[in-house]
């Protein structure tokens, strides 16, 4: 779990970096627009991490639930 927050983590930081350079104007066309395609996917893998860890939560919380009653 720990290398895939890091993972997301390094994502997040690049997608930041490479959107700064697009939106000052240093690359080319087709490098916009390689870099939105890739922002797109970093941020649907973010979003797909945070809903496992929500389902996971609610897992874990179900069961501590079950175990107590």
């Amino acid at each position: 779990m720990k290398a895939v927050l890091i993972l997301a983590t390094l994502f997040v930081f690049i997608s930041m970096l490479l959107n700064a350079a697009r939106r000052k104007g240093k690359l080319n066309e087709d490098a916009n627009r390689a870099v939105a395609g890739l922002a797109s996917s970093m941020r649907i893998f973010v979003y797909g991490l945070l809903f496992f860890v929500a389902i996971v939560c609610v897992a874990v919380a179900w069961q501590s639930l079950k175990a107590g009653a």
